[in-house]
């Protein structure tokens, strides 16, 4: 096996699935008027999308266990580019819907069954690895909305936008289905007392909580700039660019926030992040920062980059290594509930309000994970010391 070339593949795969997931943003407007719609009835695709990638997350490791990641990988690489490409011809707003939530849920098996892979061929080397293989996430996720806000300027219809990303989808698992996969080394039986003392613990419900609300708040915020931008009367082409920024924000943060984790501790870099992205999100309200809505919008990137490593990090520390995967693949799937919830319930909130105010009430969960991780780290804290 090319484990040079084998990681390749993955990234590329990765990078498509980012790519994929972030170019809604700027179509959704001219994806309301095909299915005549209203624009926040359109918000139900951000649901269905984190719907299907939830469910995925909880059962996708379950199921590799047992067949074999390669399998995985082949059938939800298959059914990802397929579902992409029934949407992308989808006439219907019932089929497309179910068509999005497959996308959702054999990219998300894709996406979490590859990253895990990449730590197997990398021996030694992971973290740098797998830190490598989610740039190509934000590499996606900058060219996504950039790209489908241009076809969308360029008087292309938006089914376009998902049929290149079709062709990308298939290409990309014909190749990461090439080379050999780490063998099943075993197949553990699953354990219920797990949920049970997982579920138990009032901080782990806690940070869940913070999870869910991160996510969602980040979702909505990608998910609605396109819309708020085009209503200050900007383009699509330079909406999508800004979207692109704001993860180009993101993808730059995070590797600044894992230098910095080795300096303060989670509640002070938690904290610091919320308030910058909060700051990103308030300037949205106001029509004074209109003119420099790349500086704010990329600084509300930078602030998002952080949270969302740093808080489920802390789902390993909670339990024994008995219990971390299970508390982690929880955690996730909380955090998918945030972003099939929370910007559903704000894309009806935009129909009242402006959505640059739409953004000043996104600051609000923010707050909330900031008293929640002072939270979590004195109940830490008061552990340690009764241990």
């Amino acid at each position: 096996m090319n484990r040079k070339l084998f990681t390749y593949a993955i990234n590329f795969t990765i990078l498509v699935f980012g790519l994929q997931m972030t170019m809604l943003g700027p179509l959704i407007e001219k994806m309301s008027e095909s299915f005549h719609l209203s624009v926040a009835q359109m918000g139900s695709f951000f649901s269905v999308s984190a719907a299907g990638f939830t469910v995925a997350i909880i059962f996708g490791g379950i199921i590799s266990d047992r067949i074999g990641k390669k399998r995985v990988v082949v059938w939800s690489g298959l059914g990802f580019a397929s579902s992409l490409l029934f949407f992308s011809i989808s006439p219907y707003f019932s089929l497309s819907i179910v068509m999005f939530f497959l996308v959702g849920g054999f990219g998300g098996v894709i996406e979490s069954t590859l990253s895990a892979i990449v730590a197997d061929v990398n021996p030694g080397n992971e973290r740098r690895a797998v830190t490598f293989t989610h740039v190509f996430f934000g590499v996606g996720a900058i060219i996504g909305p950039t790209f489908s806000g241009w076809l969308i300027d360029s008087n292309y219809s938006w089914n376009t936008a998902y049929f290149v990303a079709t062709i990308l989808a298939f290409a990309a698992v014909i190749w990461v289905t090439r080379y050999e996969y780490p063998k099943v080394e075993t197949d553990e039986s699953f354990d219920v007392s797990a949920f049970k003392n997982i579920l138990g613990n009032k901080s782990f419900i806690l940070l869940c909580t913070a999870i869910a609300l991160y996510v969602g708040v980040e979702t909505t915020a990608w998910g609605w700039t396109p819309k708020h931008l085009t209503d200050l009367n900007y383009d699509q082409t330079f909406a999508g660019f800004m979207v692109g920024l704001l993860w180009f924000g993101i993808t730059i943060g995070r590797f600044i926030s894992a230098w910095l984790a080795e300096r303060f501790s989670n509640k002070i870099l938690v904290s610091g992040l919320c308030l910058v992205a909060i700051t990103g999100l308030v300037a949205q309200v106001f029509s004074v920062f209109n003119s420099i809505a790349p500086v704010t919008l990329f600084l509300m990137g930078l602030g998002f980059s952080g949270i969302w490593p740093l808080v489920v990090s802390q789902a390993g520390t909670m339990f024994s290594s008995k219990y971390t995967g299970t508390a982690f693949g929880l955690a996730v799937a909380a955090g998918g509930i945030g972003g099939m919830t929370i910007p559903y319930v704000f894309g009806f909130i935009a129909e009242h309000v402006q959505m640059g105010v739409l953004f000043g009430i996104l600051s609000m969960p923010l707050i909330l994970i900031i008293l929640i991780s002072f939270y979590l780290e004195k109940s830490e804290k008061l552990e340690k010391s009764a241990a």
